[in-house]
């Protein structure tokens, strides 16, 4: 029988004009990259180009003239919204064009696509806010969590304006989470959205200010753990960057409490080995700070609570009816 990287090889060319399989994709990552393949092909969008070893080839999860037509979010609003924040783009700020308008299978302009409208919802009354807390209170743990009372405000792509006081460098939330507690406290759930990516192995260039913030987090961090770090046996990797950044929110901003989670499709396994290494290093107290989410559960939930909003049914069709691939696969 032939794998679905086999077969998407035999029929990427003809039937979507460019590339459906790349070599380094692991099983997730084929069906997905084929998925948004598809769900480019049904918007009428010209497959795009990349540069490959000087020589332009055509892959069918990207699209051509995307910054210029809607081909790549869920709404006309959304994408103006988001050529808003190109327009808008401030210095330290890391927001990729060609990612956000023309990659359909990057986790950028899902992103957009999925808190772009719980943060007009947010925006629009408190009744939203208190009903997206039961979603978020569904799905994490910890006694914290538990009196999240309203979420107050959605956002997207943040770097703080204060970023140099943080890790000095251009460390990202992909979203957050503002919220405040019955007991009249205020805190921030970061998210790090991954849809086939990978958590980044890779340290800063500088990794002085991180492991200055990590230190000075003795209360968070067991002292094994701290020195581990110290003596770099454990790497600063993105997800300790992710989490020491929402950690210096909190502390600079005077909040009470944060999070920090991984939000991820079920079957994207790559990164448990990083967060498994991460939550090693934690206080047992203070493992309710970093947890993850699945992306499938995430948005039933909001399909749930918000069952008259169609944008939620639009991106779980999107992004995870990886049912279509397997229906495409038996058809070949």
């Amino acid at each position: 029988m032939k794998t679905i990287k086999e077969m998407i090889r035999q029929m990427e060319e003809q039937q979507f004009g460019g590339i459906c399989y790349v070599l380094s994709d692991n099983a997730f990552t084929a069906k997905a990259r084929y998925l948004q393949c598809i769900r480019r092909q049904e918007t009428g969008a010209e497959a795009g180009t990349r540069m490959v070893k000087g020589k332009k080839q055509y892959y069918a999860n990207l699209a051509k003239d995307g910054k210029e037509r809607n081909w790549n979010f869920l709404s006309d609003e959304i994408f103006h919204y988001a050529k808003q924040r190109v327009a808008d783009i401030k210095p330290y700020e890391t927001i990729e064009e060609d990612r956000l308008f023309c990659n359909f299978l990057s986790s950028q302009p899902m992103a957009f696509n999925l808190f772009y409208p719980l943060m007009n919802m947010v925006e629009a009354n408190e009744d939203n806010q208190k009903r997206l807390a039961e979603v978020v209170k569904g799905l994490l743990d910890g006694e914290v969590v538990e009196k999240i009372e309203r979420i107050t405000e959605v956002g997207i792509e943040f770097i703080p304006d204060y970023w140099e006081e943080c890790l000095h460098d251009k460390t990202a939330m992909d979203a957050y989470f503002r919220f405040c507690t019955t007991d009249g406290k205020k805190g921030i759930i970061a998210i790090e959205t991954k849809y086939t990516d990978k958590l980044g192995s890779n340290e800063a260039k500088n990794i002085n200010p991180a492991l200055e913030a990590a230190n000075g987090m003795t209360d968070i961090f067991t002292s094994e753990g701290l020195e581990a770090i110290k003596s770099r046996r454990v790497k600063i990797t993105q997800v300790f960057r992710n989490f020491l950044l929402t950690e210096k929110v909190r502390q600079i901003e005077g909040l009470d409490e944060s999070l920090s989670i991984v939000l991820a499709p079920s079957d994207n396994t790559s990164n448990k080995s990083d967060e498994k290494v991460f939550c090693e290093q934690l206080r047992p107290e203070c493992k309710y700070k970093f947890q993850t989410v699945v992306l499938e559960d995430f948005v039933m939930a909001l399909k749930t609570e918000f069952p008259n909003e169609q944008i939620f049914e639009d991106f779980f069709k999107r992004y995870l009816e990886f049912g279509l691939v397997d229906l495409y696969m038996r058809r070949k």
